[in-house]
């Protein structure tokens, strides 16, 4: 399975969002062949605003590939909660696709930039892992611990230690996020914690730029690259072989 990962697009009408990147990012995912399916960690829109959704829609439609969409914290301002339904569908979900389930939940809420997954959100994964066939997959919007290179610490999801704690107990291998628009993976026991950067924001910190991330699994090994779009070059991050239960990380 192959599987594209973007994240913080920022439409928007003001200088968050950059269009020429956008394009340039839009080229290289479309090139992509094999791709199962795209996975984008929210932050489509800057202010959650009617016209930024429908930006966000349009260019949306541009990628050629399925799209699995979560709202991110930005998307929930000025009642954006609202619009995401209407412009990319229900906010949480688990879908089967494949020899994978794979979990989707909105760990934002309305006009906050802290992140919570709750209970209810809680069970979603429990739920997902028990109908698995191979392997589950969980995303959302927030970070679970620290990125490096990102400043200083600030919003972590409030209850990141009881979302952790359900991930590792369920022998969950993966989790796509996204929010401090740096790349970053790191292993937490079993579990692969996966950061994208940011597609099309003109807010990318130090060298890290505009960036996606391309996920490759197999029954042995889940591979993680990033890419760059103004290069268009990729680089291996993080890579864990199930086989051999070995982990090997690639940090910047």
């Amino acid at each position: 399975m192959k599987i594209l990962h973007i994240s913080d697009i920022h439409c928007n009408i003001g200088s968050d969002f950059d269009p020429k990147t956008f394009k340039k990012g839009l080229q290289l995912i479309n090139k992509q062949e094999d791709v199962d399916f795209v996975f984008i960690s929210g932050d489509l829109t800057t202010n959650g605003l009617l016209k930024e959704y429908e930006m966000a829609k349009e260019r949306v439609d541009l990628i050629e590939h399925r799209c699995i969409i979560v709202p991110g914290n930005h998307d929930e301002r000025n009642l954006g909660y609202k619009l995401f339904p209407e412009f990319f569908g229900i906010p949480s979900f688990s879908y089967i696709i494949d020899d994978i389930c794979f979990i989707g939940l909105a760990s934002s809420e309305p006009d906050k930039d802290e992140g919570h997954l709750g209970r209810g959100r809680h069970e979603l994964i429990k739920e997902g892992v028990s109908k698995q066939k191979a392997l589950t997959i969980v995303g959302f919007h927030h970070h679970l611990i620290p990125v490096p290179n990102s400043g200083r610490e600030t919003n972590i999801i409030e209850d990141a230690g009881e979302t952790i704690d359900i991930l590792i107990s369920n022998h969950v291998p993966l989790v796509l996020m996204g929010h401090r628009h740096v790349p970053f993976g790191i292993r937490l026991h079993e579990t692969l914690l996966v950061n994208a950067g940011t597609l099309s924001c003109t807010r990318t910190r130090a060298h890290f730029g505009n960036t996606f991330n391309i996920i490759e699994l197999n029954d042995e090994m889940v591979t993680v690259f990033v890419v760059d779009v103004s290069s268009g070059k990729m680089r291996k991050m993080i890579e864990q072989d199930f086989s051999a239960q070995c982990y090997i990380n690639h940090f910047y």
